[in-house]
């Protein structure tokens, strides 16, 4: 079963085991960016806690997830900002840039191709010195992702800013939150 699939047909469990684990990462990622500034958030799911935290900061959010009932949660949740229903790699929103983008536990769900195609596109969409915040472990593996049981796959740090240096973004520095989550803050290059 693909992740998109797994999250639909586990979207309310979903909802109710989400945590606000990472939020004071994703505050200081979003206080980072100008206030305004355009931010395409991939797997957004109903929006807690990530995109609470982008809206709050001042952000302009764009929004895609590839559960319906997460993206009709989502809707209701923040009414003023824009949320599809896609996959990225079917998603309009990759149609016109962005001063940042954000993925807080989705490349790891991905095949190893499709982290690949995510950061290309994500690269694609990012101005020059635009932003970008994923997690994903330091460690090379396999696990049971632990809403959907769908096998999750970490490429490892090495293999990520080899995948980033491909997609001109390069690493600017990392995170662990208070759930030992990795994060990624990386840079669109010139």
């Amino acid at each position: 079963m693909d992740s998109a699939i797994a999250y639909e047909k586990n979207a309310k469990d979903f909802m109710q085991a989400r945590s606000n684990c990472g939020y004071k990462v994703v505050r200081q990622w979003a206080d980072s960016l100008e206030s305004g500034a355009e931010v395409l958030e991939v797997a957004c799911g109903s929006g807690f806690p990530v995109s609470k935290e982008l809206v709050e900061s001042g952000l302009k959010l764009w929004a895609i997830d590839s559960s319906k009932t997460l993206t009709n949660e989502f809707a209701k949740n923040f009414p003023d900002v824009q949320v599809k229903c896609e996959r990225f790699q079917d998603s309009d929103f990759f149609n016109k840039t962005y001063n940042a983008v954000i993925a807080i536990g989705l490349i790891f769900l991905l095949t190893e191709n499709e982290q690949g195609q995510l950061l290309s596109k994500v690269s694609e969409v990012l101005e020059p010195g635009g932003k970008f915040l994923f997690t994903a472990p330091t460690e090379i593996g396999n696990w049971r992702d632990l809403n959907t049981g769908i096998t999750c796959t970490s490429l490892g740090q090495e293999k990520y800013q080899e995948l980033l240096a491909n997609s001109r973004l390069k690493i600017i520095s990392t995170f662990v939150d208070e759930g030992k989550n990795n994060y990624y803050e990386t840079e669109r290059l010139a």
